[in-house]
C-alpha cells in the first residue's frame, strides 16, 4: 500500500548526483528499496487500479523505471539514474505510443502525458490526422489547455508545419509534445492520497491521450 514518499527520498538523490558509483549504491541499496523503489512500485500499482477502473477500455499497462542506466549509452555520465519514474500506457510502444507519466528528481517531483522523440512517420501521421479533421483537434486542444496545471512543451521545428490556431499551432509545430506539471518534493509527494492525485489529474488528459494514439499509433 502507498502510504506516501518520506522527505528523505529527495534527498537521496541529491547525494546520488554527487556520489554516482557502484560502490556507494550497494552501500546504501536498502536506502534506495525503502524509500525510492518500493513506494514508486506501490505508487505505480494503485495509480494504475484508478485509472483502469475509470477508464477500462484503456487495459492500462505500467512500466517502472530501472536506477541503472544502459551500460552502452552512459556517454560520460556516472552509472545511475538521478531520477526514477513510471509510464503508463495502453500495451504495446507501437500501437500507443503516447504515455502518462509520474517522476521523482532531486528536490522536485513531477507527472504528465505525451509522446517522446517520435518518428518523422510519426509525425507526418500526427499532422495528417490533425489536417483530416482540425476542428476535431482544436477542440481537444482548448478542452486541455483550459486547464491550469500542464504546460505544454516539446522542441519546436525550426520551420513551422501550418496553422490553425494558437493552441492548435502549439502541438502541430512540435517534434513531440508533452503536458507536464512539477512542484517540489512535499505535500503531495508526501500524502498517501498521490494515487487519487494523480488519477484526478491524468483523467481530463485522456480525450489528448486517445486522439495521440489513433493519430500515431500503429
Amino acid at each position: 500500500m502507498f502510504t506516501g514518499f518520506k522527505p528523505e527520498a529527495s534527498d537521496f538523490f541529491w547525494e546520488l548526483c554527487f556520489n554516482n558509483d557502484r560502490a556507494w549504491f550497494y552501500e546504501h541499496k536498502d536506502q534506495f528499496d525503502e524509500l525510492i523503489n518500493e513506494p514508486l512500485k506501490s505508487l505505480a500499482t494503485e495509480t494504475n487500479k484508478i485509472m483502469a477502473s475509470r477508464f477500462p477500455e484503456m487495459h492500462p499497462v505500467t512500466h517502472v523505471s530501472r536506477i541503472w542506466r544502459d551500460a552502452r549509452r552512459l556517454f560520460g555520465r556516472g552509472p545511475l539514474k538521478e531520477s526514477m519514474w513510471f509510464s503508463m500506457r495502453g500495451g504495446t510502444d507501437r500501437a500507443f505510443p503516447a504515455s502518462f507519466y509520474f517522476e521523482i528528481k532531486p528536490a522536485v517531483f513531477g507527472y504528465g502525458m505525451g509522446f517522446w522523440c517520435a518518428t518523422s512517420e510519426q509525425g507526418e501521421r500526427f499532422r495528417k490526422s490533425v489536417d483530416a479533421d482540425p476542428a476535431r483537434f482544436i477542440r481537444i486542444a482548448e478542452e486541455v489547455s483550459a486547464q491550469d496545471r500542464f504546460t505544454l512543451e516539446g522542441p519546436l521545428y525550426k520551420k513551422p508545419k501550418g496553422s490553425y490556431s494558437e493552441i492548435a499551432d502549439g502541438w502541430y509545430n512540435r517534434k513531440w509534445a508533452s503536458l507536464t506539471y512539477e512542484e517540489n518534493f512535499e505535500g503531495d509527494a508526501l500524502s498517501p492520497e498521490l494515487p487519487q492525485i494523480l488519477a484526478d489529474a491524468f483523467s481530463p488528459l485522456m480525450p489528448m491521450y486517445d486522439y495521440l494514439n489513433s493519430a500515431i499509433g500503429e
